[in-house]
């Protein structure tokens, strides 16, 4: 019979430098590879080597491991990065992988915000600052599903714990996604070898209808639904199904009881806020066929699947019907908002840092260094902010420069009178490049 594991235990050359306890189908350690690389170590309780699908289980996790370094999943998953089996009081399969750390799991972060935020009964992401990291994160967390999702992966058990989020403050988010615990996951084009055998891992509160029915696999649709609790907590500030009844938990789930969130802030232009919303409320449809694919998610909570306006209708009384307008492009500024008039103004990244302007201000790359290592797509003298005698702020060039002034994704030629919620960045309105955007608001 296979045993534990404890600290200064050596298998295989993997040296065990912490004991992280046994979860239901595995114990989990901190390890330190023969290679001097620190690894997530893990020995597995199940599948014991003496289950008739243990086999078929092994060849699973290698191409499972397979699928994670092709295309853009490697960026967004912990590979694998040994698996064997070997005795440690019996036969035992054991894998390590990549060790995330100098960060948090994404329900740590919004826990630490909630109770940052308790005392003052205030939602944490009404904080303009939390807001902009929770509208970043939500963009990063589809992108890294629809990475999974490119190469037939379905993660199987998504919910905040196993969103790690390592700091990296050399990025515009300031945080690098990592989707953890797939030892478990599941091939869409393959069934896996353990069902019939046992049910799938999933979490409390964040099983997909598909993992509420019986003899049902978990599909691509369904880490769709689980993603779309999850984006109801990051933008609507409120999970839609908590319960600490699970059956009750499952009657919402499949009678459909969410509403539409109202989000909690504005999403980044050119995302509309009714648009995100009307996703998020499809993402937890009953009936996984009506549910968005990732790809299509991750355009509209971009705003690339913004639709140009309709023409209005000729008159009726018109004898002959009049030349109607064009339609607007796609990448058209919306309706003007009124201008800003205040004091002050600030300028918020996706990070979640700000600038306070409160007197003319030139940007450059100088000032905009501590947004990130993008400042240097920013000249020296790029852009400078002025407020007038009315109040209003307006931006306005300094004269040529290396890379455009964008103001919602269009290029500067004058002077621009900015409104609450525009966006600042430099790029190439023709190429859709924008970088380093920074958001309006009233300081």
């Amino acid at each position: 019979m296979a045993k534990k594991l404890k600290v200064g235990d050596t298998i295989r050359g993997y040296r065990i430098l912490k004991v992280f306890g046994p979860g239901m189908m595995a114990i989990s350690y901190a390890a330190m590879a023969p290679s001097g690389r620190k690894v997530f170590f893990k020995q597995y309780k199940s599948p014991a080597p003496t289950v008739v699908w243990y086999r078929d289980f092994v060849a699973y996790q290698k191409e499972l491991s397979a699928r994670v370094v092709k295309g853009k999943a490697d960026n967004f998953a912990v590979a694998q990065v040994d698996a064997f089996e070997e005795l440690w009081g019996g036969r035992c399969y054991f894998q390590a992988f990549q060790f995330v750390e100098n960060g948090a799991d994404l329900q740590q972060v919004l826990d630490e915000e909630r109770e940052r935020h308790r005392l003052t009964k205030k939602a944490p992401a009404s904080d303009p600052a939390i807001w902009a990291r929770h509208a970043t994160w939500a963009k990063v967390l589809v992108a890294g599903i629809a990475a999974l999702h490119d190469v037939q992966i379905v993660h199987a058990d998504l919910k905040p714990a196993n969103a790690y989020l390592i700091e990296d403050p050399t990025i515009a988010s300031e945080y690098q996604l990592k989707l953890i615990d797939m030892d478990f996951s599941v091939l869409a084009d393959r069934r896996p070898p353990w069902h019939g055998h046992q049910g799938y891992v999933g979490t409390d509160n964040y099983r997909s209808p598909e993992h509420l029915q019986k003899g049902a696999v978990p599909v691509l649709a369904s880490d769709i639904f689980t993603c779309g609790l999850m984006l109801y907590e990051l933008l609507a500030g409120r999970h839609p199904y908590w319960s600490e009844d699970q059956a009750e938990y499952a009657r919402l789930v499949q009678g459909y009881k969410a509403e539409p969130p109202a989000l909690i802030g504005p999403m980044p232009w050119p995302a509309s806020n009714a648009d995100v919303s009307a996703a998020l409320h499809r993402c937890l449809n009953p009936d996984p066929a009506q549910r968005p694919t990732a790809t299509e998610l991750r355009a509209v909570l971009s705003g690339r699947d913004r639709k140009p306006a309709a023409a209005p209708a000729p008159p009726k009384e018109a004898a002959k019907p009049a030349v109607r307008p064009a339609p607007a492009p796609a990448h058209a500024a919306p309706t003007p908002r009124a201008p800003l008039v205040s004091d002050a103004l600030e300028l918020l990244s996706a990070g979640g840092k700000s600038l306070r302007v409160g007197v003319r201000t030139e940007l450059g790359k100088l000032l905009m260094r501590q947004f990130g290592s993008d400042a240097e797509y920013w000249d020296d003298r790029q852009c400078v902010i002025e407020r007038s005698a009315a109040g209003h702020w307006t931006l306005k060039g300094v004269g040529a420069t290396t890379n455009q002034t964008l103001v919602n994704g269009r290029a500067l030629t004058g002077a621009r009178v900015l409104s609450h919620g525009d966006l600042i960045a430099v790029g190439n309105e023709a190429k859709g490049v924008a970088k380093l955007p920074l958001t309006v608001r009233a300081g």
